[in-house]
């Protein structure tokens, strides 16, 4: 895994495929126009590649490697390099995240420590999570490193867990190697499922009837938030940053010695917001998959162009499905279904609560007009 000869090295960032067995075409079609207009070097996924929850990978033996397979198809046949990790919903379809990750390995092009073939690559303590070395085009010295983080499942109980506190151990065990093989810090950026805490440092707390006001849960609960404007660079903020209940203190390991520049998620499929907090970049990109809720045609792949002389100096931008394949899904009314959906249970419960209260508050509105009336017939 090295840099290109103009001094370049591209990735493809894309997460929450959230697909079932009956992969939709809008997805793949998605990927296949993201990666032809990227030519990425290195494509990355960060979980929830499956919609582990549908009953239908339950109903046949073999459905989750099927599933795998019909989504990487679009880089498989492009030749692409991938590295995988998990999110949420992955281990939710019946088979562990090292089950699936042995179907990744046997599929060409995969990334990982027991096929590395000769890349500089540092092995975690969880499957899907380890570190791969980007050299110099001339190969003499690694330049950056590409972090991926396993950020665990759902929570007992509700929320999310946490990294577990050996992960972070083993990061920083990660960087130190590089850095003693090397002879230097290296640069390095970090890929998750799930958003860190700090995330919200991004945001300015304000009312509900600001503009653009989003609701936040449970560690938030009853709060609102719009995008700071003195912290954030570009992207949308269109869902509740959905957090850990507890602090791994992820976000101070990755600033102890200032090597991580930035960390990118998913997980929250309509946000697509990037900002700086602390001297690191946060951001999001958004869900690429049709067959779960999304942000419409802006479901999108997120790419990114690193520089060797320096590749803290970044470029990224959104390839979304409007800008690459057109303004309307194959399946409008179901996409329509799917991008007004709540995002989560904690907002389910409040929209039901809301309308409850709604329709608590016409009914008695009826009855007393009925009163009314009936008192002036009298």
């Amino acid at each position: 895994m090295k840099f290109r000869e103009d001094g370049t090295f591209h990735i493809l960032h894309i997460t929450d495929i959230q697909e079932i067995p009956e992969v939709a075409e809008d997805t793949l079609t998605l990927m296949r126009r993201a990666l032809d207009a990227a030519k990425p070097d290195l494509v990355v996924f960060t979980g929830d590649q499956l919609k582990g929850y549908s009953k239908k990978f339950r109903k046949k033996p073999g459905q989750v490697e099927k599933t795998i397979n019909r989504i990487m198809e679009p880089v498989v046949s492009r030749g692409i390099p991938f590295a995988v990790t998990f999110g949420n919903h992955d281990e939710q379809s019946g088979m562990t995240n090292d089950e699936q990750m042995e179907i990744y390995r046997n599929i060409p092009g995969c990334v990982d420590w027991l096929n590395s073939r000769g890349q500089e690559i540092l092995h975690g303590t969880e499957e899907g999570t380890f570190a791969v070395g980007i050299r110099n085009f001339e190969e003499t010295q690694t330049v950056m490193a590409v972090y991926l983080m396993d950020s665990r499942g759902d929570a007992p109980g509700g929320g999310y867990q946490t990294l577990n506190p050996r992960q972070v151990f083993w990061y920083k065990g990660a960087r130190d190697t590089f850095e003693q093989e090397h002879g230097r810090l290296i640069p390095g950026i970090v890929f998750q499922h799930i958003p860190m805490p700090e995330y919200y440092r991004l945001l300015k707390k304000t009312d509900k009837k600001t503009k653009g006001a989003v609701r936040t849960y449970r560690t938030h609960a009853n709060e609102y938030y719009v995008l700071d404007p003195e912290k954030y660079r570009s992207g949308s903020f269109k869902e509740a940053v959905s957090i850990p209940d507890n602090n791994a203190r992820e976000f101070e390991s990755f600033r102890e010695k200032g090597d991580i520049f930035a960390v990118y998620c998913g997980h929250d499929h309509r946000n697509s917001f990037v900002g700086n907090c602390g001297g690191l970049d946060l951001g999001y990109t958004p869900s690429c998959g049709f067959n779960e809720y999304g942000d419409g045609v802006n479901r999108a792949a997120r790419e990114f162009i690193f520089h060797e002389e320096d590749p803290a100096a970044y470029e990224t931008r959104l390839l979304t499905y409007k800008d690459l394949v057109g303004g309307k899904p194959s399946r409008p009314f179901r996409d329509f279904a799917y991008s007004h959906i709540p995002a989560t249970k904690e907002e389910a419960v409040a929209k039901i609560k809301k309308y409850l209260l709604f329709t608590g508050l016409a009914i008695a509105g009826v009855q007393a007009v009925r009163s009314v009336y009936k008192r002036r017939k009298k």
